[in-house]
């Protein structure tokens, strides 16, 4: 990864971050962020592939 392209994922990432905090209700605007990015289920629950954490073999599956 080059400095260009970790500065626009930075930059991306605070313009998010803005965003969320200068809505009118941030705590729901992270919870829809999210949702829509899969983390979260329609529920507001973790989604059932990120439980149970990163597994003992993820460097294997890496690849």
């Amino acid at each position: 990864m080059n400095q260009e392209l970790v500065d626009k994922v930075r930059a991306y990432v605070a313009a998010k971050r803005e965003e969320i905090n200068n809505s009118t209700d941030p705590r729901q605007a992270s919870i829809d962020r999210l949702k829509k990015l899969g983390y979260l289920d329609e529920n507001g629950e973790v989604a059932e592939h990120y439980r149970g954490g990163i597994p003992d073999d993820w460097e294997k599956n890496k690849a």
